[in-house]
């Protein structure tokens, strides 16, 4: 995938405009949803700065195409994953979270001379990742920062940082990108990766059950994702009509990403209340689904669809953070939930 999309240009503008005028913050938080291209535009960031033929030319007038060279040994480096000039601070593990000791590491690289005499970076992500030890401990790095050395923070979350390292850092806002730059961009990319089912996918639809992110929409279109969501809403039909029981359901749901299912759950319960609050379906997201979700918004109590909500809000926020937890079991909660919420389905299906 190009390391260049189209809805980053205003951003690549800005980064442009900085960097030429040396204005260039020493620390950058790149926030917003997963999906956006964070992380794409770190990386060409990076290989802009550390690139050898960029480093000269920063006064230059014909700046137009701001590329790396892909010629300099700085880019081939770039290219093996083995610059001296790059580190990349990351969980050792799904389940980790960035440690103190990986920090100290950082600042012990940050004390290093740098080989190419240009640009250090450092690329953090994602940095709501570290812990409570760790952020503080770049904080303090932070507050008195080493010269020629650019922090990229990458962020999904930014609200789960400390507000102090927050604060020490320039924002750039990945969280609304134009709709017909993204409607546009997935329609061109899925006719080269999914040729023969371009004219079945529905792009509106992908980019609304995404939350707005292309690259989450490309990834539901050319994996099993759209394939497990109709068997996530068949189950939630067969528990509110009696014919599943919970847990049953919820071993189901477990072979699947959590962190997928839970959006999804988040976001029918919100076209629900929609429902239920206007009477009507074409505000509602998952258009695909609009009769069923009318039908539930018409047999569900409205104050226990937002308790459902907070509930669902909770657990999600309890799996994308931090702290260790028993997903299965939060799981099973949400599921007993649903089930008490469509009991009136049940009763009229009898």
């Amino acid at each position: 995938m190009s390391l260049q999309l189209p809805w980053h240009h205003l951003l690549w503008e800005q980064i442009k405009y900085c960097w030429q005028q040396n204005r260039l913050s020493h620390a950058l938080l790149l926030a917003g949803p997963p999906g956006m291209g964070k992380t794409l535009f770190a990386q060409r960031l990076a290989n802009l700065l550390l690139c050898e033929q960029q480093s000269g030319v920063k006064n230059s007038v014909d700046q137009v195409n701001w590329q790396p060279c892909e010629q300099c040994q700085s880019c081939h480096l770039l290219t093996v994953g083995n610059h001296p000039d790059l580190l990349s601070v990351h969980p050792s593990a799904a389940d980790k979270l960035i440690s103190v000791e990986q920090i100290r590491e950082l600042i012990q690289f940050c004390s290093l001379t740098t080989y190419y005499g240009h640009y250090r970076i450092v690329l953090i992500n994602p940095a709501e990742k570290m812990n409570r030890y760790a952020a503080n401990s770049l904080l303090k790095l932070l507050e008195e920062p080493p010269s020629q050395t650019l922090f990229i923070l990458v962020s999904h979350q930014p609200q789960q940082l400390i507000i102090t390292l927050r604060s020490r850092c320039q924002l750039l806002n990945f969280s609304r990108p134009h709709p017909q730059l993204t409607q546009a961009w997935l329609q061109s990319r899925l006719a080269i990766s999914q040729p023969t089912l371009t004219h079945q996918v529905d792009v509106a639809l992908l980019l609304n059950i995404s939350a707005q992110a292309p690259l989450v929409a490309v990834a539901l279109a050319e994996t099993e994702a759209m394939t497990q969501r109709q068997a996530l809403f068949n189950s939630l039909i067969q528990l509110a009509t009696g014919k599943m029981d919970p847990i049953k359901v919820v071993a189901q749901w477990t072979q699947w990403e959590t962190v997928q299912i839970l959006p999804w759950l988040l976001s029918w319960t919100r076209d629900i209340i929609r429902c239920a609050l206007t009477g009507q379906t074409q505000y509602l997201l998952n258009q695909d689904y609009k009769t069923n979700l009318f039908r539930f918004s018409q047999q569900v109590d409205l104050k226990n669809l937002f308790n459902l909500l907070d509930q669902q809000t909770e657990v999600y926020q309890l799996v994308m953070g931090n702290t260790p937890v028993k997903v299965t079991g939060l799981l099973e909660s949400l599921a007993i939930a649903w089930v008490k919420l469509t009991y009136s389905l049940r009763r009229s299906s009898l």
